[in-house]
């Protein structure tokens, strides 16, 4: 019996997530575009979490690095994991207090507000879509990878692709690379 999952509600429910708030991140820290991988034949969401800071000048608003990683299994929901980067070893010599980048990046900085929404969930759709075929063997198409492999690269911070790269390597060369 297949269950049917939405990134967008996914999304909604890990604001309010017991586990979630129980990790108790800091103010500010908001969910980013989130890593599928399979592992031990389960299929698994990491979805990091980064500040940005408004600065009050257009297309100035600092982006700061991916702090916290939470992991949780698809369908179930069930949150397994959780990572504060500043204590892995691997990111010993990242800033976390420091800005790495800008919002907006130049791939979105003609959009309108409208016309990043959309983009956004389109990319989410795109998501739910991967999720529905790993789990429930769903069509995907190769036209399919290659929209989200296009709009994971316009709406991805650059800024932010050296640290999806260490998170998942796999799925950075993958989509990313």
């Amino acid at each position: 019996m297949s269950v049917e999952l939405n990134m967008s509600e996914l999304y909604r429910e890990l604001k309010t997530n017991d586990f979630v708030l129980n990790c108790r991140l800091p103010m500010g820290y908001t969910a980013g575009y989130p890593v599928l991988a399979v592992k031990n034949d389960r299929l698994c969401m990491t979805v990091p979490f980064l500040k940005y800071k408004m600065t009050g000048k257009v297309d100035k608003t600092l982006v700061y690095p991916i702090r916290y990683l939470i992991t949780m299994t698809l369908p179930e929901r069930s949150i397994v994991g959780f990572e504060d980067l500043s204590v892995n070893p691997v990111f010993a010599k990242v800033d976390f207090e420091r800005p790495i980048g800008y919002f907006r990046h130049e791939a979105v900085k003609s959009m309108t507000k409208s016309q990043y929404n959309d983009s956004r969930a389109l990319l989410f759709s795109m998501y739910d879509k991967i999720i529905d075929t790993v789990l429930y063997g769903s069509d995907y198409t190769l036209e399919d990878d290659e929209r989200f492999r296009e709009l994971l690269g316009i709406m991805l911070e650059p800024s932010l692709r050296p640290i999806y790269r260490v998170i998942d390597k796999d799925f950075y060369n993958k989509y990313l690379g």
